[in-house]
């Protein structure tokens, strides 16, 4: 639950440091005096996008700093572990507080701080729907959107793996009719592509270029294109080496004889006419390398110009297709690939139909289970919200969820289309909310609604602002009753107008606007006993506070205390949060 919020500088707060309870808490203050800047605070530091039009006047940034208290098995103690966001001292099995911070500069982003980490923006929005609800009076336009009533359904029934198994079937299905869809353009163009992948191929077939080819060419080109200086290289190195009486073959063999003979006066010389030897052997085999390569040697003109004809293929090849030479092998593997695919659409065609008749039959029978569960909770979700608006002075009124199948193709939220309908009155029919609903009939449906989804939420701390505009007397107090009933099982924050409301807090705040002529601040105090006496006193007079109406104001409070007090008893000791 929230322990503890401290704003600055938003708006026309300077400083506020403000500690909260178990139970409701109810926030009151005469209009203007700054009850809303309190919620776009908090709405701040739960991620809410904020500009920087909320920034006090003069000030270069604002922050809002909140602290959450974590029971033991809290669901955001998990989630923080998954993120790597837990601190320290959150490591252990014992009961700690969490810290979110939003600082909102007047130049630059917006920074936010989980436990000190800093996070995006994002991810402190994704934490704050496991931590607090806010409810606003635009939630009434919610209520009144019919496109919001299917997942009001689907939330009451608690079948969130339903829904699942439903989009995904729907997303597979709808996978296979797009690669259908895509597969029959294909097919449209298949004859002009394949006409012209065959010529292609073709012409790469008979051209059959190898990876490497091209400098293997050029190498050989050159060699053709320079075989007379290359056979008179030739020539020369062999009559150097071999072909004459002081060859270096020949002088290299007379020394090592003379060294040979020389052994025999003094062996040391032996290494040397060894060695001598050796590269003797070694020149008359290069000598003779050099007389194949010279024989070997082709002057014919033929294949120099076959060598430049398949040169001249391979570039024009290249170019036409603008790839490398090299390049051109795997662009022949390539079409033979498509001409394949080409091949087989037929085969595949036939694959994508029973594929898409199995995904359909998937998709048909879980959002047939799925229709089986909304209409088992449509009909509870009626009943329940009847016997909560029949705790706030309606009745006599009638509500259900009706659904119907949709007009369109099936989608990835199923096979219908809900609608919240109601009949205020006996005698008239059902009728869709937008169409009758006034607005403290939809305060009180809201309230009805949030009642009955409350212990659906994993939120320890709901805030209800000004839910209760539009009525007033016994209905008025029929609304703090239920928020009081929500207030055992959560933590709940009311800003009310209504001192029938706010008579049913545990613990009351007084928003309040100061000025001292030159500058406007906004202070909230949590009142004492007396004080609270005397502003309900004021909520119920207006600017002058009589004595009937402190006597009102009295007997107000300790008949919503006795009955507060009454219901907590009746409250299974089950449903008492930690906190």
């Amino acid at each position: 639950m929230l322990r503890q919020l401290i704003v600055e500088n938003v708006a026309l707060i300077v400083r506020l440091e403000l500690t909260f309870q178990q139970g409701l808490t109810v926030l009151t203050g005469e209009t203007g005096a700054g009850k809303s800047i309190l919620i776009d605070a908090l709405s701040l530091v739960l991620g809410e996008r904020a500009d920087s039009t909320l920034i006090r006047n003069g000030c270069d940034k604002a922050t809002v700093q909140a602290c959450f208290h974590l029971p033991v098995g809290h669901a955001v103690r998990g989630w923080l572990a998954e993120k790597a966001l837990l601190s320290s001292s959150e490591e252990g099995d014992g009961e700690e507080e969490l810290f979110l911070r939003r600082v909102l500069p007047r130049n630059g982003r917006s920074r936010a701080f989980i436990n000190e980490i800093p996070v995006p923006l994002a991810t402190l929005a994704e934490l704050a729907a496991l931590l607090a609800d806010i409810h606003g009076q635009h939630d009434h336009q919610r209520l009144l959107n019919p496109g919001t009533h299917l997942a009001i359904l689907d939330a009451f029934a608690a079948h969130q793996e339903l829904v699942e198994t439903v989009r995904q079937a729907y997303e597979k299905w709808h996978a296979i009719v797009a690669e259908q869809k895509l597969l029959r353009q294909k097919q449209a163009d298949a004859a002009d592509r394949q006409a012209f992948v065959t010529f292609q191929l073709a012409e790469l077939d008979a051209a059959e270029p190898k990876v490497g080819e091209m400098a293997e060419l050029e190498q050989q080109r050159a060699r053709l294109s320079h075989a007379d200086r290359l056979a008179q290289a030739a020539q020369s190195a062999l009559h150097l080496l071999r072909e004459q009486n002081f060859s270096a073959a020949s002088l290299t063999g007379r020394a090592a004889s003379e060294l040979e003979n020389a052994c025999a006066w003094d062996e040391s010389l032996q290494p040397l006419a060894t060695g001598l030897r050796s590269l003797h052997y070694e020149l008359e085999d290069a000598a003779e390398r050099v007389r194949d390569y010279w024989h070997g040697l082709e002057l014919d003109p033929g294949e120099l110009a076959q060598i430049e004809d398949r040169l001249d293929l391979l570039r024009r090849l290249a170019r036409k297709h603008r790839r490398e030479v090299d390049q051109l092998p795997a662009l022949r593997q390539e079409w033979q690939e498509e001409l394949q695919q080409l091949d087989s659409m037929e085969e595949r065609e036939n694959t994508l139909a029973q594929n898409h008749a199995a995904a359909r039959e998937i998709y048909q029978q879980a959002a047939a289970r799925l229709t089986v569960s909304r209409r088992e909770a449509a009909g509870r979700l009626g009943q329940a919200i009847e016997d909560q608006l029949a705790e706030l002075y309606m009745t006599q009124a009638r509500f259900a969820v009706q659904l119907h199948s949709n007009r369109q193709e099936p989608r990835a939220s199923g096979l219908e289309e809900a609608q919240l309908q109601i009949s205020p009155n006996p005698g008239e029919p059902l009728k869709p909310l937008h169409l009758i609903a006034s607005g403290g009939e939809l305060s009180r449906i809201t309230l009805a609604l949030k009642s009955s989804l409350a212990h659906l939420l994993p939120v320890s701390t709901l805030l209800f602002d000004e839910v209760d505009v539009g009525v007033g007397g016994r209905v008025a107090s029929s609304i703090g009753a239920r928020m009081a009933a929500i207030a055992c099982s959560r933590q709940v924050l009311a800003v009310t107008h209504l001192p029938q409301v706010a008579a049913w807090g545990a613990h009351h705040l007084k928003v309040e606007k100061e000025s001292d002529g030159q500058v406007t601040r906004v202070s909230v105090h949590t009142l004492s006993p007396e004080a609270r006496l005397q502003e309900l006193a004021r909520m119920l007079a207006g600017e002058v506070v009589t004595d009937a109406a402190r006597e009102h104001a009295k007997s107000l409070l300790a008949d919503c205390q006795a009955a507060s007090q009454n219901k907590a008893m009746q409250q299974p000791q089950q449903q008492r949060p930690a906190s």
